[in-house]
């Protein structure tokens, strides 16, 4: 058997492990643009990201607000 200090063990060096491959992944963006941004009429990572956050939030809010509604109603 497999004592469970041996199994903490083993998650704790493989959560160490996956970290440091995570952190060495870590790339720092090209101070050319980074601050003042590209001028381009592309959009961006950020932006689409954004966008789909925001649309989720939207329609979370909108069921919750149903939810509770209904919820008071009865």
């Amino acid at each position: 058997m497999v004592s469970a200090r041996a199994i903490i063990l083993a998650v704790g060096i493989v959560v160490l492990v996956v970290t440091l491959c995570v952190e060495g992944a870590y790339k720092k963006p090209p101070f050319n643009g980074s601050i003042f941004g590209k001028r381009s009429s592309t959009v961006s990572d950020y932006e689409v990201i954004g966008r789909a956050l925001n649309s989720m939030c939207e329609a979370a809010s909108e069921t919750c607000n149903a939810w509770l509604m209904h919820q008071d109603s009865n």
